[in-house]
């Protein structure tokens, strides 16, 4: 028998909906193109649905690289974990930071373009809400925090976490600079790789 799902996973689907409904129209017809009347159309709800979860179209690019980028992450890296219990902390680093990646293929690269610009913006009135809204990064930190045993560079905790996400926000910025130019995920995984192995040594157990 199937169970009912709860009014906030409901939400949650609703919100999901909305949100895969937005990328595949501004990946189709572009950001410029797209209404929240299509989106809503498109998706089969109504106008009201919408502003429940966003304020504005431009609210969704906003809110893309926080909530929507922090669903997709801890679903994927929950499936990951389970189907691969035995995998070692390095791993388990290296699949979550390659998943970042992975979102910004999905999200597709004008959308991935606006975000930055958008955020970026947002930063220059006063303080950063940026690590604050990033909820997700705390199962990185986690992980990072549980492979320090294992590490060989003299790091903190607080240091490879900021150079990891610091490598991956940089990859993005220079796909979206390069006009989307190299593959992100298999490039991206590469290089990713690269950064996290020369942090430890025996490869994390």
């Amino acid at each position: 028998m199937e169970q009912k799902k709860s009014r906030k996973e409901k939400a949650a689907d609703t919100k999901n909906k909305i949100f895969e409904t937005a990328v595949t129209l501004i990946k189709d017809k572009g950001y410029d193109n797209v209404t929240v009347d299509e989106i809503c159309r498109t998706a089969g709800l109504a106008k009201g649905s919408f502003y429940v979860h966003y304020k504005s179209k431009e609210d969704i690019v906003r809110e893309s690289y926080y909530t929507d980028m922090g669903a997709y992450i801890s679903k994927h890296y929950t499936e990951f974990i389970v189907s691969n219990p035995d995998m070692s902390v390095i791993e388990r680093i290296i699949y979550f930071l390659g998943l970042e990646f992975e979102f910004s293929e999905y999200a597709g690269y004008e959308l991935t373009c606006l975000a930055y610009s958008l955020n970026l913006s947002a930063c220059i009135p006063g303080a950063s809400e940026h690590f604050s809204k990033r909820q997700f990064a705390k199962l990185l930190y986690s992980e990072i925090k549980s492979s320090l045993v294992f590490s060989s560079s003299g790091f903190s905790c607080d240091e490879i976490f900021q150079y990891l996400e610091s490598m991956v926000r940089g990859i993005m910025a220079t796909w979206c600079f390069s006009n989307n130019s190299f593959d992100i995920v298999k490039q991206g995984k590469r290089y990713i790789e690269q950064a996290v192995y020369s942090l430890y040594k025996n490869g994390g157990g």
